[in-house]
């Protein structure tokens, strides 16, 4: 895991590994896992309920991989 400021950062490949093609609020500041679901309110209550206000949502990806964006002037 890396630090930047007081927010710590998400390894996502273990959380494509745990919560594959589900939504994830994540506690912005120790980078927890506060709520998961394939229901993205759901996973927003149950960090709600853990008492996170705003948690950090995502979608996390079936497969965690390598992405290559190609520009074309055509």
């Amino acid at each position: 895991m890396v630090y930047y400021g007081s927010m710590k950062h998400t390894n996502y490949h273990l959380l494509s590994k745990k919560y594959p093609d589900q939504w994830v609020a994540v506690e912005s500041r120790s980078g927890k896992v506060v709520g998961a679901s394939k229901s993205a309110k759901l996973a927003y209550e149950q960090s709600q309920i853990k008492g996170i206000k705003v948690p950090l949502m995502m979608k996390v990806p079936k497969e965690y991989g390598t992405y290559i964006l190609i520009a074309s002037s055509v």
